[in-house]
């Protein structure tokens, strides 16, 4: 007899017959295919900008924002950031989603208003998620391991390799990467601990103790200009117009994005240096931190910096190029100080200042100072109580001041308030003992048209007068400006901080240049000075002197 043939039916798979499993198989490609259709679907970015009324208001931010256009052409859609990659958390997602799904249909944010008062609730709920699964979707994109810090910005390296340090997640430093920040997102319990936005703190102010200043001194000649300045190093350092930027702008991270590095001890020429340029020229076309209208001014100054000193004096040479005349738009004539071509001031600090190691003279520029966005009006100035106490009546309106000299400093300016605090010094006692402490910014300022030297120092506000122990000059040749200031270590004054060989100051520099007044001038950012330390990183810390004085013999 031949072979039988071969009965089909009776081939079983896993207990199911031929046909069966085949029809099992078939049917769960369908089902799979339309499964995974439906899936990408609502992952797609046309489903999530389009399907839900209060996706258009976060998708309208999300087209500013550096994840939807930059300069590689490479972007990021809400479910890249929003929905896992895995499988498993991916479903977790969808289910998740499926409760956002019920609250759309019952109509729970209906308008814009409805969703801005959930706001803080909403970005909660996707701060906590990505802490606890330590930014996964972030990194689908950016991982530590494949980060060239030496190719990254001075600032991002920095960020980048102290939080590879310290265990953080991407999402401690990058909120509002994508959509807007909601109002006091920095005080959510979410952050707890994590990182402190910086406020004054008296407590932690220098140690109260009357400084030692030492008998009264007095300069008879500029030592400077005769010391032979070539053996001594120089420092180059670009001034620039910081238009409205103040003290507070800077902590506010919602405007400033480097609020935060900030009060982490960041200082602002570590974040910033080398764009000094770039922030002058947006200042003088009106694009960011200034709203008036500069109309040719030129935005930064390149600027030569030399500094050596002996056992009794300080010696800074400055030089810088002479500019072109650019009127002032905003200035009948064009011209706010007629009586000076320029003026140039040194200011130094030390780390009694609250701030000062980081923002140098900053710390005395605020929100509420003259000609900037929440200055008070001339009857509040007039009508104020303080107006005794405060030189407000002299047409310079409020001038600089130290968050250390108020009761309360306003950040934010929430609910409409004026940042700053003008209206809220403190006793005069509690002053008078700041300033025996050390706790103020010295001043030196050389007026080009007269020649006259003022010295002085900010506390309460600023405060110049005559000074015998500081001696100033300055002379051209071939459009090129040197400014000489002999300085002694101890002038014995009131207001001029004694100068210790062994500790390390902020040294700024302001030049009001093309006759130039009022905050319409030139600085730099906070150069760290040091009297001639062999290892200043290892006295002072790492990068934190750029200007080392050399000793010299007179």
């Amino acid at each position: 007899m031949g072979e039988r043939p071969r009965n089909w039916r009776r081939i079983t798979i896993l207990g199911a017959s031929l046909g069966a499993a085949v029809l099992f198989f078939v049917a769960g490609i369908i089902f799979w295919g339309g499964f995974n259709t439906v899936m990408e679907a609502t992952n797609s970015y046309k489903f999530c900008s389009s399907s839900c009324h209060e996706m258009s208001w976060v998708h309208e931010e999300y087209l500013d924002r550096p994840h939807y256009q930059n300069a590689t052409g490479v972007g990021a859609a809400c479910s890249d950031c929003h929905v896992p990659d895995a499988w498993g958390p991916k479903m977790v997602r969808k289910i998740q989603a499926s409760r956002e799904v019920w609250h759309w249909m019952l109509g729970s944010i209906d308008t814009q208003e409805e969703f801005e008062a959930k706001r803080i609730h909403l970005a909660e709920n996707v701060w906590r998620s990505m802490l606890r699964t330590d930014s996964r979707e972030c990194r689908n994109c950016h991982d530590w391991s494949a980060m060239d810090l030496e190719q990254q910005a001075a600032r991002a390296s920095r960020e980048h390799a102290r939080a590879f340090e310290q265990g953080m997640t991407c999402i401690e430093c990058h909120q509002g990467i994508a959509h807007q920040l909601p109002e006091a997102w920095d005080e959510s319990p979410v952050w707890a601990g994590r990182f402190e936005v910086a406020e004054a703190d008296d407590s932690q102010t220098a140690p109260l103790e009357a400084e030692d200043l030492g008998e009264a001194a007095s300069v008879s000649e500029n030592l400077a200009a005769a010391l032979d300045w070539e053996a001594v190093p120089a420092t180059d350092l670009t001034l620039f117009l910081p238009g409205q930027a103040s003290i507070e702008w800077i902590q506010d991270g919602s405007e400033h994005g480097g609020g935060r590095a900030f009060s982490f001890g960041d200082r602002c020429l570590w974040c910033h240096q080398g764009e000094e340029a770039d922030i002058g020229a947006l200042a003088v076309a009106g694009e960011k931190i200034e709203t008036f209208d500069l109309g040719d001014k030129r935005g930064h100054v390149p600027m030569s910096v030399k500094a050596a000193f002996d056992d009794d004096y300080l010696y800074l040479q400055f030089q810088w190029q002479e500019g072109e005349h650019a009127p002032l738009p905003f200035v009948e004539g064009g011209v706010m100080d007629p009586d000076n071509p320029f003026k140039l001031t040194v200011s130094l600090s030390d780390d009694r200042v609250d701030m000062a190691e980081r923002a140098g003279c900053w710390t005395s520029c605020h929100h509420d100072s003259a000609y900037m966005p929440d200055a008070p009006e001339a009857e509040a100035l007039a009508t104020s109580e303080l107006a005794e106490r405060l030189d407000l009546m002299s047409g310079n309106g409020v001038t600089k001041y130290l968050t250390e000299s108020r009761t309360e400093i306003e950040i934010k300016g929430r609910r409409g308030a004026a940042r700053g605090g003008w209206d809220k010094l403190k006793a005069e006692g509690e002053v008078q003992e700041l300033l025996d402490a050390g706790v103020y910014l010295d001043l030196a300022r050389y007026n080009s048209g007269d020649g006259s030297v003022e010295s002085g120092y900010v506390l309460d506000e600023r405060h110049f007068s005559d000074s015998q122990a500081i001696a100033f000059s300055a002379e051209e040749q071939d459009g090129v400006w040197t400014a000489y200031l002999t300085r002694a270590l101890k002038t014995g004054t009131e207001g001029d901080k004694p100068l210790d060989l062994e500790r390390l100051y902020s040294l700024n520099v302001a030049l009001h240049d093309d006759h130039a007044d009022s905050r319409f001038h030139h600085v730099s950012f906070q150069y760290g000075l040091a009297f001639g330390v062999e290892n200043p990183d290892e006295a002072f810390g790492e990068d934190m002197v750029e200007i080392n004085a050399t000793r010299v013999t007179p």
